[in-house]
């Protein structure tokens, strides 16, 4: 069972490395649905190592040898959890990689983008500028009109 999901885990390994930098939306939802399905077994695992520990564990209370019995549980216990850490641990890291995918993807998108906002930038600086040189006309010939009505 270890060696296979060892195996499992290495040909993941493997094949996230040499796939391509963007997925189609499909991709990713398989990926997703993948790392969720992984997330849920792992959850269960945990639970059924937890049931399993205490039903042994209350049963060893009908034996001779109690302690030898509740440490026998605990090392099927630890053995079931490490199980259930390792399909979490594959989770996890189709998680991370579509997470870092996401992310390249997003920068390129921006990189991408950069010139146009630039240009947007610019243009909306030379209207606030205008804008602003509007005003300061409008607040000059304003005071003007205030002087020459004082004066007269």
């Amino acid at each position: 069972m270890r060696i296979l999901l060892l195996l499992c885990l290495c040909w993941i390994g493997v094949a996230v490395a040499d796939e391509p930098a963007t997925l189609s939306a499909d991709e990713k939802q398989l990926l997703q649905d993948r790392a969720n399905a992984l997330h849920e077994k792992a959850d269960l695992m945990r639970q059924d190592a937890e049931a399993t520990f205490a039903a042994e564990n209350l049963a060893c209370w009908d034996k001779f040898l109690v302690t030898s019995c509740q440490n026998d549980a605990k090392k099927k216990k630890a053995e079931r959890l490490g199980d259930a850490r390792r399909v979490a641990q594959e989770a996890r890291a189709i998680d991370r990689d579509l997470r870092k995918r996401n992310f390249a993807e997003h920068e390129a998108k921006m990189q991408e983008e950069a010139p146009q906002r630039a240009a947007d930038a610019a243009e909306q600086a030379e209207k606030n500028r205008q804008t602003k040189q509007e005003a300061v006309g409008r607040v000059e010939k304003k005071r003007l009109e205030a002087e020459q009505r004082d004066n007269h």
